[in-house]
């Protein structure tokens, strides 16, 4: 009996403990009401309003009353560090891998059933050449660099026209580049994977003969920028040194502006979660209005 009761006793010590620990603090309780209220302000504005209003925790190294809590803020008026500590959050990785981000962003749009927007990169019959000197003739020394000027000028003037060989980079190429996917381009050195790449994102130089057909979505590179829907980067570009990758990416995304497409499509995000009564991560809700 007195190891029964001893049990007895000690299985509801255990049970106090577990009921003790597992309560929550009075100021999680308050961090987690204020955060109801807020999103519940948030919703009652309108539309066009509040796609640019995020909730934002605030910062670790303030008053240990205010750790956890958030503010409702005008995503358009952060400044730079408020931006980075967004971005941090959302990254939740010391390795900034950002599968967790992408991850959130998925899980968002699926709830409501929004698609993001794909594009199919189609190639058929792609041949490329240019006219090469060969042997001597080609190479990088002054002399020759002084008569490929000279030669230019009169071919310019339709007064001599050089011999030059012609090469074929690419014969007859044709492939598709499927939408959510990462695709591997490999061969060996000279094979014509740099041509290949720059001819589908427009940045093919202008001595090279190009055959045949390009197209986004079924647009030809005549009918829209390709520009501003691809772009190739050489493992020589030159970027400000100064900045990261991620820097470099933002500064470039910042020059070109934010597309009225996007920001429609925040709206219809939004819209759409109001109406099923949806409440995103306010992490990945405040980055995404960014």
């Amino acid at each position: 009996m007195a190891a029964s009761n001893g049990s007895e006793y000690f299985d509801m010590d255990v049970e106090a403990q577990n009921e003790t620990f597992g309560r929550r603090s009075n100021a999680e309780s308050v961090a987690e009401d204020e955060h109801e209220l807020m999103w519940a302000a948030l919703e009652k504005l309108p539309t066009r309003k509040r796609t640019n209003m995020a909730l934002v925790k605030r910062n670790a190294d303030e008053s240990e009353e205010s750790v956890g809590r958030t503010d409702t803020v005008d995503v358009r008026k952060l400044d730079r560090n408020t931006r980075q500590l967004l971005v941090d959050r959302a990254m939740a990785t010391s390795e900034q891998d950002n599968y967790k981000l992408l991850a959130g962003v998925k899980e968002r749009l699926d709830s409501v059933g929004l698609e993001v927007p794909k594009i199919e990169v189609r190639y058929e019959d792609i041949t490329l050449t240019a006219n090469v000197n060969l042997g001597s003739r080609a190479l990088p020394t002054l002399v020759n660099s002084v008569r490929d000027v000279v030669e230019s000028i009169l071919t310019k003037l339709m007064i001599v026209r050089p011999k030059k060989h012609s090469l074929t980079i690419l014969n007859n190429v044709s492939g598709v580049v499927k939408p959510g996917r990462m695709t591997l381009l490999l061969g060996p050195p000279g094979s014509g994977k740099t041509s290949l790449l720059l001819a589908l994102s427009g940045k093919l130089d202008s001595g090279l003969k190009k055959r045949g057909t390009i197209t986004y979505n079924g647009h030809k590179l005549d009918e829209f920028c390709v520009q501003r829907t691809s772009a190739y980067i050489s493992q020589t570009d030159n970027h400000i040194a100064e900045l990261t990758v991620r820097e470099t990416l933002d500064f470039a995304a910042r020059c070109q502006g934010s597309s009225k497409g996007f920001a429609d499509y925040i709206k219809d995000l939004d819209r759409l979660e109001k109406e099923r009564s949806i409440r995103p991560n306010s992490e990945i809700d405040a980055y995404m209005k960014v």
